[in-house]
């Protein structure tokens, strides 16, 4: 077993290594996302931006998207892509799972969702119930390491090393939809969601290189 564990943990070290090298040696073509491909209008949802607020901190992302969507008076949507030219700097980013309970959020309930595909590949994404004070929201999300969807970020840094080392590419980006839990509880939340995902797959996309 010892030696089984010194093993593993040579294997992870190489390979944290390797994840360096790759992104010192590899150089890459400039990536932007063109946020103006996603619009303010669409499938009857309707856009507006927004200010990141404290309960996220601080954006490390080099460039994002933040907008709140609804379908007439119906709740809204709230959508943040967060898009990094290197792929490395997501390590060190607040990610969902830190960003909420640092505010003084608690997670309710950890979960996982698999509907909806971003260019031709299955999305696999992590769903937290959050709660503070009252208030309640349906939080999921997912990482893109290039164009290609992650679930956690474990899998996101080897995706990146496959990726930089056959392409050169080292951007990456964070996808979250949250929608507040009121009138018809979770699973309202959850449909309204999926739905608003369907519409924005596609202008997704487009946006992200």
């Amino acid at each position: 077993m010892r030696k089984r564990l010194i093993g593993l943990s040579v294997l992870l070290v190489i390979t944290l290594l390797s994840v360096r090298t790759a992104l010192k040696s590899q150089g890459s073509p400039q990536r932007w996302p063109n946020w103006d491909a996603v619009p303010y209008e669409f499938d009857g949802w309707s856009g507006k931006d927004a200010t990141f607020d404290l309960a996220y901190e601080s954006d490390p992302a080099d460039t994002n998207l933040l907008r709140v969507y609804s379908r007439k008076d119906e709740i809204p949507v709230i959508l943040y892509v967060g898009f990094y030219r290197d792929l490395a700097a997501i390590l060190e980013a607040h990610t969902p799972e830190i960003c909420y309970p640092a505010q003084g959020w608690s997670i309710r309930s950890v979960g996982r969702t698999t509907n909806g595909q971003f260019h031709n590949r299955p999305i696999s994404a992590i769903e937290i119930l959050a709660e503070k004070n009252g208030t309640k929201r349906l939080v999921t999300w997912w990482y893109n390491a290039g164009s290609k969807p992650f679930e956690t970020r474990i899998r996101y840094v080897y995706g990146m090393l496959v990726m930089s080392t056959f392409t050169g590419r080292k951007d990456g980006s964070l996808v979250r939809l949250e929608s507040p839990i009121v009138a018809g509880g979770e699973a309202a939340a959850d449909e309204r969601i999926e739905e608003f995902r369907k519409s924005f797959l596609p202008a997704l996309e487009k946006a992200l290189p």
